[in-house]
């Protein structure tokens, strides 16, 4: 019962706010007229997009071609994002465990990643489709380029900042350096990692959309290009609300696997308590 009153909690205030903008955008369109190719009413948009998923997972007429459903393109940039994401996931992983363990590693590795970091997406895109083709390969080669800065920073600075009180604890029972990577430091930069996961699965999205809209035969973002060269701007906005969907999903899922493997570290304690229970507590304590 709690749980489902703290679930109520959560969500019903987004809810509410994205509720009432609906109405007030349904509103704006009607009374001023506004076409549908300039700004759809949501209505409008939402008839559009249940029409595409409805259709269910249907093969474009022609390579290039639009599709008449929706669920093979959002399959397309799924795919595309999370093999990505795996990718710069494990490149993130390794780099920053070999710079925060060795000095060396950092003074050579790092400022050549900060130069990939500082290069736009959009420029290096057309390169990996040059090299790769338009299948799936260079979007997730893309997404891979987006997604690995924010692992490895998260990753050294989680194994760094690491308590001295339990560091001298670790040395004073003459633990090895394996022990204490594996025991004190993987642990530490746990909340660190999944910190990132959760802004790395929205930039996996980013990084395989950016790369669909410079060239590809299908996925979301190219859907969302054909559609608006034609003026198609309901179909526009169906595959924002899919893409939108899609990042929510994949940051709660990544949320939940963070509540299972960190379920002794204090923040998800603090979480699991909420914010009724922490006040009730601090009333209790005040009294006493």
């Amino acid at each position: 019962m709690m749980r489902l009153r703290r679930l109520v909690d959560e969500i019903a205030p987004p809810l509410v706010a994205i509720g009432l903008a609906l109405v007030v955008w349904e509103a704006a369109v009607r009374a001023l007229n506004v076409p549908v190719y300039l700004l759809p009413s949501p209505s409008a948009s939402a008839g559009t997009l249940f029409g595409l998923l409805a259709a269910g997972w249907t093969e474009p007429n022609f390579v290039g071609g639009a599709p008449t459903g929706l669920l093979r393109d959002a399959y397309v940039t799924l795919l595309e994002a999370l093999i990505g994401l795996a990718i710069g996931t494990a490149i993130g992983v390794t780099l920053g465990v070999l710079m925060a363990v060795f000095r060396f590693a950092e003074q050579s590795l790092y400022p050549v990643a900060s130069a990939i970091r500082a290069t736009p997406i959009i420029a290096v895109a057309p390169i990996f489709i040059i090299w790769f083709g338009v299948d799936v390969a260079p979007k997730a080669a893309v997404v891979a380029l987006a997604t690995f800065f924010p692992i490895l920073v998260n990753v050294i600075t989680g194994m760094r900042s690491i308590d001295p009180s339990s560091l001298e604890l670790f040395r004073s029972l003459n633990a090895s350096k394996r022990e204490i990577m594996w025991h004190l430091r993987v642990p530490n930069a746990l909340p660190y990692f999944f910190a990132a996961m959760r802004l790395g699965v929205s930039l996996s999205l980013i990084g395989a959309t950016v790369g669909e809209l410079v060239g590809s035969r299908e996925g979301l973002g190219h859907m969302i290009t054909l559609a608006a060269i034609q003026l198609r701007t309901t179909e526009v906005f169906s595959g924002v609300v899919v893409l939108a969907a899609m990042g929510i999903v994949l940051t709660e899922i990544v949320a939940i696997i963070q509540s299972r493997v960190l379920y002794w570290h204090e923040s998800e304690r603090t979480a699991q308590i909420g914010p009724r229970t922490t006040a009730r507590t601090q009333r209790r304590l005040s009294r006493a």
